[in-house]
């Protein structure tokens, strides 16, 4: 009987890798240009342990287009780029100062809302970070990367599981070629205890009519490690 279960379980994994492999071999087959969001370079490291959130960057923020209006955008921009060269320098409360300056202007440059969130959470300041987050959807709520950031803070900051979920499965529905969005829900769950619960997830992520390798690739891995991970457990 735990013979038949055992092959059972191996043909699912099977299918399911297959379908992976198939839907990447079409993609590379058809390749487009990638709808989801860049990846930005980190500039900096974060002081906490574990994955580095994304929002901390060096570059500016690629949404930060300032519309006609006036002098008030103009010194938004300024504003913005003397932000950066403190934030180089290491002055990191006075590149806070003037990030919220553009962020005053205007709120929904969701990019730079994440920066700031990521710069407040280093000084533990999560009430704050959670603030900025949250304007910036209100701004700009098709926007999928401050979700994906209050997920983030509510999963590894504040232990509270379902918020995070709530959080990172908002993403995923505004943006479901992201793969990332998928990662983030993924390791919540995962780090929750909940694997069948992260496998559920990619098996969300395998619906989604992408030809993006990279996205394949991505969801690839995170069954791999997924099942790698089950497989190293012991059994009671």
């Amino acid at each position: 009987m735990r013979e038949r279960i055992k092959r059972g379980v191996a043909v699912c994994r099977g299918f399911v890798l297959a379908l992976i492999f198939l839907a990447l071999a079409n993609a590379l087959a058809e390749p487009t240009t990638r709808s989801s969001s860049a990846k930005i370079p980190r500039s900096r490291q974060a002081k906490q342990s574990g994955r580095q959130d994304d929002s901390l960057n060096s570059k500016p923020a690629a949404d930060l287009v300032l519309r006609a209006g006036g002098d008030r955008k103009a010194g938004a921009l300024a504003h913005f780029v003397e932000g950066m060269a403190f934030e180089e320098n290491g002055e990191l409360d006075r590149a806070l100062d003037v990030y919220r300056k553009v962020l005053n202007v205007d709120p929904g440059q969701a990019q730079l809302a994440s920066r700031v969130a990521g710069l407040l959470i280093q000084d533990d300041d999560f009430p704050q970070a959670i603030d900025v987050l949250k304007d910036a959807i209100k701004a700009n709520p098709t926007d999928a990367g401050p979700y994906q950031q209050l997920a983030y803070i509510y999963a590894k900051y504040l232990k509270k599981t379902d918020q995070a979920i709530d959080y990172a499965n908002r993403a995923i529905a505004l943006n479901p070629g992201d793969a990332d969005a998928y990662q983030r829900l993924v390791e919540i769950e995962v780090a929750a205890g909940q694997e069948k619960k992260a496998l559920e997830v990619l098996e969300r992520a395998t619906k989604v009519r992408s030809n993006d390798p990279t996205f394949w690739m991505q969801v690839g891995k995170l069954y791999v490690a997924i099942l790698f991970k089950s497989d190293s457990q012991p059994k009671p």
